[in-house]
């Protein structure tokens, strides 16, 4: 039986890292117990498609996380145009700090577009240059992995950077 943690566990479930402690402290993932030497959670993996086992709650909506596991990979865009709005806004005002400029790095995964300034990639990627069939934003050259994807922002602090540019500000 092979068991991942709870960062790893948010990835699959498309959910975040706070979502996925919640469920294990209300005891709805399947086989999920806590490391008493190390204190994290073992959370195990279940079947042909390797996926944690989450049991549907007794009231409310029904949950929201995915169920298999994703087969497109996350794309990472750097925008060309913010990167460009930028420079403008330097010229115009050099005293400006690096956390008023607006972040270019776009993490693109099944429904959702996160923006930051910095990420950090764990695990292999590769990166895709398609002029004949750009992506639905119009980037035609762009990073794919399958792995976990961390934004860091210009604080470096990792909680902020992964909430999108318009919650930032």
């Amino acid at each position: 039986m092979t068991y991942i943690g709870t960062k790893e566990a948010a990835f699959l479930l498309g959910i975040c890292c706070q979502r996925v402690r919640y469920l294990l402290h209300q005891g709805r993932i399947k086989g999920a117990y806590k490391d008493k030497k190390r204190g994290f959670w073992q959370i195990p993996l279940y079947g042909k498609r390797q996926m944690p086992i989450v049991k549907p709650g007794k009231r409310g909506p029904k949950g929201v996380w995915c169920h298999h596991r994703r087969e497109n990979p996350t794309k990472i865009h750097v925008n060309q145009h913010f990167i460009k709005a930028n420079g403008k806004r330097i010229k115009e005002d050099p005293l400006m700090t690096p956390d008023q400029l607006i972040p270019v790095v776009t993490l693109k995964q099944t429904n959702r577009n996160d923006m930051g300034y910095q990420m950090i990639l764990d695990g292999p990627c590769r990166i895709v240059y398609k002029p004949y069939e750009p992506l639905p934003c119009g980037a035609h050259l762009w990073i794919e992995t399958h792995k976990p994807v961390q934004f860091v922002d210009t604080q470096f602090n990792p909680c902020t950077a992964r909430r999108p540019y318009k919650d930032i500000c």
